[in-house]
């Protein structure tokens, strides 16, 4: 296991003590992790670097340098395949492990899949945008459709039994989910002059343009999904977003559930004071950056993306794990095109990913409207 791996893995770790201490109203004990989760995430920049260094190709022009499959970097042999360079044996053999969620690239298609190396770029870029799909039960899937189990009855007790007495029997109700990824993608033109170099992070130039949208359509297509849930309540004030927590959820449900708005729900909330003039929404210790409303987190979503519902702030209250199956044909896949840039001495990379999304329990979110306060 790579040295960032087991960093990373030691940094949610601390995230997840830190977050169980706020709970429990810890917040000292919390507070005495923050300088341990720095200087984790020291440990882990300097990893990175590291092992960025470590993983440097002396492989050029596709011919091997008397270097072992060992020495070889995934992330080059995946940018000359992609610009169509060629490769050799030991490279492709290299790149076939080197890449998720396939055993052999699949050239009738056109395109190669992103290394995980790479791939961890994407993801780190994910990381500064609100994707409703971390949020969810993430399934991988190795195929275009197909069928998965979801239990459809979970409020069953267990029977009362005396000794050397038979235990009576139940059964578990499940459904079939049907799923079918679809593909999702971009057009992105990058300088040839620029594509000289098959040291060029192809995933670092296209990242942040691709990252935006792939979180903007997911989130679109997981907002479609939250309109079919079951319970939906108009309030008169947050109050009624404590209700939704308490009464209206299964107490489980509540315990993880998460509050999604959009920017102007989020003011609303933001503005609010209890009696001693101290604010209602509290500061993840996990991240300084995140909000939680009674201990739990705020997403926020933009205007745009989640407008208001005539003239009434829109919250979502519950755990979108229970709520949905976000099926994840692993793999992000680049593809090139030279003919369609030829006026502009462009090449234009189609970057492509595959998902779909299915609700599993409606009755996991509650759906809560806020008037907006009238002015006097």
């Amino acid at each position: 296991m790579l040295k960032s791996v087991e960093i990373k893995n030691k940094i949610v770790n601390i995230k997840n003590d830190m977050k169980a201490l706020q709970e429990q109203g810890k917040l000292d004990e919390a507070h005495a992790k923050i300088e341990l989760l720095n200087q984790a995430r020291k440990e882990l920049d300097l990893a990175l670097k590291e092992e960025k260094e470590e993983f440097k190709n002396i492989v050029e022009n596709g011919k091997e340098v008397g270097t072992s499959k060992a020495d070889i970097d995934v992330n080059k042999v995946f940018n000359k395949l992609v610009m169509g360079k060629p490769v050799t044996e030991a490279e492709m053999a290299v790149y076939n492990i080197g890449s998720p969620g396939q055993v052999e690239h699949v050239p009738e298609r056109g395109g190669y899949l992103v290394p995980e190396e790479q791939a961890n770029t994407l993801k780190e870029l994910r990381r500064t945008q609100i994707a409703l799909k971390d949020y969810c039960n993430v399934v991988s899937v190795n195929t275009m459709s197909g069928k998965f189990p979801v239990a459809t009855d979970q409020k069953g007790l267990l029977t009362n039994f005396e000794e050397l007495t038979e235990i009576g029997q139940s059964e578990i109700t499940f459904a079939q989910q049907s799923w079918e990824v679809k593909d999702y993608g971009d057009i992105i033109p990058v300088s040839n002059t620029l594509l000289e170099d098959t040291n060029l992070p192809l995933v670092e130039i296209i990242g942040s343009n691709f990252t935006q949208k792939s979180v903007n359509t997911e989130n679109a297509e997981i907002l479609k999904l939250l309109k079919t849930v079951k319970t939906k309540m108009t309030g008169k004030d947050y109050k009624d977003l404590v209700s939704a927590l308490n009464v209206k959820l299964d107490p489980a449900i509540a315990n993880t559930a998460v509050v999604v708005t959009n920017q102007s729900g989020f003011d609303y909330l933001d503005k609010l004071e209890d009696g001693n003039k101290r604010p209602l929404l509290t500061t993840d210790l996990t991240d300084s950056t995140k909000k939680l409303f009674k201990g739990k987190r705020v997403l926020v979503l933009t205007d745009e993306m989640l407008p208001q519902d005539a003239k009434k702030y829109p919250f979502y209250v519950g755990d979108l794990a229970e709520f949905a199956n976000f099926y994840d044909r692993k793999g992000v896949e680049i593809a090139r095109s030279t003919e369609a840039g030829f006026t502009k001495n462009a090449t234009l990379l189609r970057v492509i990913e595959r998902f779909d999304v299915k609700a599993t329990d409606e009755e996991a979110v509650v759906y809560v409207t806020i008037p907006e306060p009238t002015v006097a």
